[in-house]
């Protein structure tokens, strides 16, 4: 695919969203940690969900950024 500017603008405001809903489920994750009624494992088990949904939230800001900057899309992976 060739990726218009507009295109590539709204891919990167599409990732700069998806990474706030990531960053929230993080957050909302965390609450649950810090509840002692939780159980160890699932406390545990949230904890690590967390971790990879802020990772990934990281991983989706940056991509935005580097398309914004003008990185093709197609050089980060993504397809239409």
């Amino acid at each position: 695919m060739s990726w218009t500017r507009t295109d590539a603008k709204n891919l990167a405001a599409s990732l700069d969203r998806g990474a706030a809903d990531k960053a929230e489920a993080a957050d909302s994750a965390d609450a649950f940690v810090a509840d002692l009624a939780n159980s160890p494992w699932d406390r545990s088990v949230a904890r690590e969900a967390a971790l990879i949904l802020r990772s990934q939230a990281r991983d989706m800001r940056a991509d935005a950024a580097a398309i914004r900057d003008g990185v093709s899309p197609t050089e980060l992976g993504y397809t239409d």
